[in-house]
């Protein structure tokens, strides 16, 4: 799908291409995006700041992800988390206006829209089910397995902040399934 959305973004003439440094952020918490955003080359993490400044990793996107800041896309509100570049980053950006008209417009945009509200909402089931049902050395296990081409892209703190652990813990599970 997400290869369907570069080719409609090309074809719809509204788009145009973005760079983003290592480090840099796409947007930040309390952002209402402007944009919805095809990643071409590189990596991002979004994650949340407690008020103690504790970080938690949201997710990760990397090469053919599409990027919504679904909070502000659907109902005109602030993120409440931020997301940065881990690589640098070449991206393909569609104004948020443009996007809805042509979700209105175009039969095809709006059968690409329904299609990845029904996608987004089984990822984030299915990792709701991961976190809550799978012991840690399964959720750390299912992510070496799953993931194993990031391994060597990402921080271990940022592995397990994703997998809801200390990255102690995430260590020492990593060497008891011989992992390192």
């Amino acid at each position: 799908m997400t290869e369907q959305f570069r080719l409609l973004l090309e074809r719809s003439g509204h788009s145009n291409s973005c760079r983003l440094a290592k480090g840099r952020q796409l947007f930040n918490c309390g952002d209402k995006t402007t944009h919805v955003y095809w990643l071409e080359q590189g990596l991002l993490c979004a994650y949340f700041v407690t008020a103690e400044g504790k970080e938690f990793c949201k997710e990760f996107y990397w090469q053919g992800d599409v990027i919504y800041g679904m909070r502000s896309l659907l109902g005109n509100e602030p993120l409440p988390y931020s997301v940065v570049a881990l690589e640098p980053c070449n991206l393909l950006r569609l104004s948020i206006a443009a996007y809805r008209t042509l979700t209105v417009q175009e039969h095809q945009w709006a059968d690409y829209h329904r299609q990845q509200l029904e996608q987004h909402l089984l990822i984030k089931e299915r990792k709701e089910a991961f976190l809550l049902l799978k012991t840690p050395e399964q959720r750390v296990f299912a992510f070496h397995r799953d993931y194993d081409f990031l391994l060597h892209r990402i921080k271990d703190y940022q592995i397990a902040s994703y997998l809801a652990m200390t990255p102690i813990s995430y260590s020492r599970i990593k060497k008891r399934l011989n992992l390192t």
